[in-house]
């Protein structure tokens, strides 16, 4: 049986939404929305890469978020998790999961936030990484009013045009049917690929 998505937002400044699961060896999937792209590319993060995360936070320090595409490229980021992760995977993309991977450690009670909107920097709390953010995905899957939530009280108001809202719904709507198809394509093919 292929797992179900849930929702989490990024923390710090921007809040955007990010879905994500975990299957079945324990290997987080994160799928994101990218401005120019149609559809949202998923990402696998191996329970062997956050392992050597996990290590890497050991030392009882506070980490940068340092996940800044152009400083990555150009070598020039700090260290930090963004940098560990692109270290381990040299692509942007893989670096800039650090973002939704400490919005779901901090939510799982993993690691602590130091709780800025510019310079996230994150403190390892728990030792027992892997069981906390199942329980946590677990938790999530089973509250049914999480969706109402980030829709409801999350959700910045607007103040515009009526006629600007009816072009969103109508937007938010197109891109929710294709994200739900490609969802389905996706859990066909874990389906597949797990079974």
């Amino acid at each position: 049986m292929a797992a179900s998505w849930t929702h989490s937002r990024i923390l710090g400044a921007k809040h955007k939404v990010f879905s994500w699961r975990i299957d079945n060896r324990g290997n987080p999937f994160i799928k994101r929305k990218f401005r120019n792209n149609r559809f949202p590319r998923v990402d696998n993060i191996s329970c062997i890469h956050l392992g050597r995360l996990y290590e890497s936070m050991l030392d009882g320090e506070w980490k940068s978020l340092a996940n800044d595409a152009a400083k990555l490229c150009m070598g020039t980021e700090k260290d930090g998790i963004g940098k560990f992760l692109y270290e381990l995977r040299p692509e942007v993309s893989s670096a800039q999961l650090s973002s939704q991977l400490g919005a779901i450690f901090y939510q799982a009670g993993v690691w602590e936030w130091n709780e800025e909107k510019r310079g996230v920097k994150f403190l390892l709390l728990s030792e027992n990484w892997q069981e906390k953010t199942s329980q946590y995905y677990r938790d999530s899957l089973n509250s049914e009013d999480e969706s109402s939530f980030f829709e409801n009280v999350l959700k910045p108001e607007r103040k515009e045009k009526p006629e600007k809202q009816k072009q969103e719904v109508i937007g938010e709507v197109q891109i929710n049917t294709v994200q739900n198809i490609e969802q389905m394509k996706l859990s066909a093919f874990f389906r597949d690929y797990e079974g």
